[in-house]
């Protein structure tokens, strides 16, 4: 259960960090680097990127909260 709750503190640190990484930098370099059609198509993918790297911390947390360490471990082995 010690491990479960470190990966929570862990992933709610990454990801009050993005955000406040996210309100700081943004804005500062879509107004800088935004008159480019080239670059603003960049700096959505990389949003975008982003985004799907935090959803899938929060699904393996999720997903870690919601099973036991016995369906774990039964999980990983398999018997023929």
């Amino acid at each position: 259960m010690r491990q479960r709750a470190k990966r929570l503190a862990i992933a709610i640190i990454v990801t009050v960090a993005d955000i406040v990484a996210f309100n700081i930098y943004f804005g500062v370099i879509w107004l800088a680097w935004g008159w480019n059609p080239r670059v603003k198509a960049a700096l959505v993918a990389l949003l975008r990127v982003w985004i799907a790297s935090e959803t899938g911390l929060w699904m393996h947390v999720s997903n870690d909260l919601r099973r036991t360490p016995r369906e774990r471990a039964s999980g990983l082995t398999s018997n023929p």
